[in-house]
């Protein structure tokens, strides 16, 4: 009986599978950055902590997922390490992560994608399947990427990345349809 709790409570641990996506289930929208980015996802999924470093070119300022998230910030001593809210997508897991970023010399010319308006402000929307994207490294196989420009300071703007793995297209497509952008001056 002892051996058993001890070969139990060392045995590796897995994650919960992602909440299943169904076409017919409710979908809510979700603000963050103080209004400014509004998008709709199913209702159930899970909504992860913002993180925000003074001195940072890029602030996350909200991520949601049907995969349960962890806080993207560790602290310790006098360092603070932040990063994703999840590390591996699970197959029919997909991981929405919206940023305020900017800095020195970015310009909307020179980001990769098609031209695009959200809510009238120009910004660029960029594909990509398989082992391409910025979500490459935690196993997706489709990045779907919008940025917006500032209209009050061109070379800061919104990031909102959708990864997703083994999800039908039209998920990622609705997520991206609904992104609404409201900067304040």
């Amino acid at each position: 009986l002892v051996f058993g709790l001890i070969a139990t409570a060392c045995g590796a641990s897995t994650a919960p599978a992602p909440l299943a996506i169904h076409s017919n289930e409710t979908w809510i929208t979700r603000v963050m950055d103080h209004k400014q980015i509004s998008l709709s996802v199913p209702s159930n999924w899970h909504v992860g902590e913002a993180w925000m470093i003074p001195g940072s070119f890029a602030d996350l300022t909200g991520s949601l997922s049907n995969q349960t998230l962890s806080p993207p910030c560790r602290t310790g001593g006098n360092t603070i390490e932040c990063g994703p809210p999840l590390t591996a997508l699970q197959a029919g897991g997909v991981l929405v992560e919206v940023f305020q970023n900017g800095g020195p010399g970015w310009t909307l010319d020179s980001q990769p994608g098609t031209a695009t308006t959200v809510s009238g402000l120009a910004g660029r929307v960029a594909f990509a399947a398989g082992g391409q994207g910025q979500c490459v490294a935690m196993s997706a196989d489709r990045t779907r990427t919008v940025v917006v420009a500032m209209p009050a300071n061109p070379s800061d703007y919104f990031e909102i990345d959708i990864c997703s793995r083994g999800v039908s297209d039209a998920v990622g497509a609705r997520i991206l349809e609904s992104v609404q952008v409201t900067p304040t001056a």
